[in-house]
């Protein structure tokens, strides 16, 4: 597979996700991939299809847009840097994102999501103070003796 065939099913793959197509995303996928996400590492199509399904529930509006590097192929194996929206519960969400694929012929065999969970969280909480409260104490937690 060449590295602008990895490129073009990464660009039809985060398509299938905004599109909410879970068959289709799916379809990119070795029959025993494994999908890495802060939520849980989910492998086997059955699995991904359960974690595809959450996230398309979950998320409405979601749009991915390059950033930093965007994308960079090198054997079979590539990173995409990007930055998605969505609204989650009624809240907009703008949360930066570095996605890395590993290739198995043409399908996608290995899929880490590297998301900034903290700052999704502090979006989310937006509107619900003692959320608000508990993801600021941690935040502050986390950079005692920074400021």
């Amino acid at each position: 597979m060449s590295e602008q065939e990895m490129e073009n099913t990464i660009r039809s793959f985060v398509d299938a996700l905004e599109k909410k197509d879970v068959e289709r995303a799916l379809s990119f996928f070795t029959d025993d991939a494994t999908w890495f996400t802060t939520q849980g590492t989910f492998t086997g199509k059955e699995q991904i299809k359960k974690y595809g399904e959450w996230l398309a529930n979950s998320l409405t509006d979601i749009k991915f847009s390059d950033d930093g590097i965007g994308i960079i192929v090198k054997d079979n194996k590539a990173v995409y840097q990007t930055k998605y929206s969505a609204e989650y519960k009624g809240t907009k969400i703008k949360v930066d994102n570095v996605c890395t694929y590993e290739f198995s012929g043409d399908k996608i065999k290995n899929h880490w999501i590297i998301t900034d969970r903290l700052a999704m969280a502090k979006q989310a909480a937006k509107g619900h103070p003692i959320a608000a409260r508990v993801v600021n104490s941690v935040i502050a937690r986390t950079e005692q003796g920074l400021h």
